[in-house]
């Protein structure tokens, strides 16, 4: 089943890649390097410009070498759009239950956002698998962990300014992935088509979640 595989990619890799404002013309270059690196989890946001095409794109060149999802799905029918166009998996910046429903009957992976307790029972109640606990670095690695010390069963992906300098924090806390935006897309590189810098970046970043993961002797 595609979400299991999803969710493993993500386990295993412990970073989604977040694509915002990368045009078609640089999306599939942009995700053969991040690939090389050792991403395989990558989210193209609707907020950018062609991001249908961009994921039309990604699906058919790596196929399910990579898995692609659509990022900022803010209703039922954007939700349905990007599935249409291949995306295995949705994410949004809040907990839209119309959202959940359109990509459950896909039978698909919903990550949505969340914050308090009561929205990450209510999300459980309603069979989501992984929640984007969001904005992440203005709630701290310390919320996650305390979360987790109640509800230690919970898969929380942090999102929202994840850095190399914060990854292992995020990954000590119990979080069981992280998602990367800009730090990650490094914009100037993409421009001066830096693929080996991108594809080094990508690997420091999985590099640095899997060593905080890593029980210390």
């Amino acid at each position: 089943m595609i979400k299991q595989k999803v969710i493993q990619a993500i386990e295993e890799t412990g970073i989604i890649a977040i694509a915002r404002h990368v045009t078609p013309d640089q999306i599939l270059p942009l995700a053969q390097a991040l690939y090389d690196g050792g991403i395989r989890v990558i989210e193209v946001t609707c907020n950018t410009v062609g991001y249908v095409q961009s994921i039309e794109m990604l699906s058919a060149e790596f196929g399910d070498r990579m898995y692609v999802g659509a990022g900022t799905v803010l209703n039922p029918i954007m939700a349905q759009l990007v599935l249409n166009a291949g995306a295995n998996f949705v994410l949004a910046p809040d907990f839209n239950p119309e959202v959940v429903k359109v990509v459950h009957e896909q039978q698909r992976l919903m990550i949505p956002a969340v914050v308090t307790p009561s929205e990450m029972m209510h999300a459980c109640r309603m069979g989501i698998d992984l929640l984007k606990l969001f904005p992440a670095k203005a709630l701290g690695a310390d919320y996650l962990k305390d979360v987790r010390g109640a509800l230690d069963y919970l898969s929380l992906i942090a999102v929202g300014g994840i850095t190399l300098s914060n990854t292992a924090d995020f990954a000590k806390a119990g979080a069981f992935a992280v998602g990367v935006g800009s730090e990650l897309i490094n914009k100037k590189m993409i421009a001066d088509e830096n693929w080996q810098g991108l594809t080094e970046l990508a690997n420091n970043f999985v590099t640095t979640f899997r060593n905080g993961k890593t029980p210390q002797a």
